[in-house]
């Protein structure tokens, strides 16, 4: 385990952890989402149109056609100080993750998601935070 006697080293070192965590979290979920194994897919545009966003949610929508998965998550500069949101703005999301309204997966593919993977990405990332900045 690392040690540090300046406060201020200990400081940085684990807000780059903390960075990575969310990092981590923020682009596995985007990626699992965006993958046929989670997201119903019909003509794969949902899943193409899940969109991290800093600050405030993207208004962001995949083309029509667009049907392989969407990875701007990677492209942005995580800071765990920030607020970061991951949307699907299709008139139809909503009804398709939270209603129900889908055939080719459980009515509650959603939420299982929410409530059972996401919790399991986050540990991971920090199982993986831990090894690498020795904590």
């Amino acid at each position: 385990m690392a040690v540090f006697r300046d406060p201020k080293k200990l400081e940085a070192h684990i807000k780059k952890a903390l960075d990575a965590v969310q990092a981590e979290t923020l682009i596995t979920t985007q990626a699992r989402l965006g993958s046929s194994s989670v997201s119903p897919v019909d003509t794969g545009r949902l899943r193409s149109s899940w969109f991290a966003a800093e600050g405030s949610a993207s208004n962001a929508e995949a083309p029509e056609g667009a049907n392989s998965a969407n990875t701007d998550a990677t492209g942005l500069k995580v800071d765990s100080k920030k607020t970061y949101h991951l949307t699907n703005n299709l008139p139809y999301a909503q009804r398709v993750a939270l209603e129900g309204h889908v055939v080719s997966k459980p009515v509650t593919w959603f939420r299982d998601f929410r409530d059972q993977v996401i919790p399991k990405i986050q540990a991971e990332a920090a199982r993986q935070a831990k090894r690498e900045f020795d904590l």
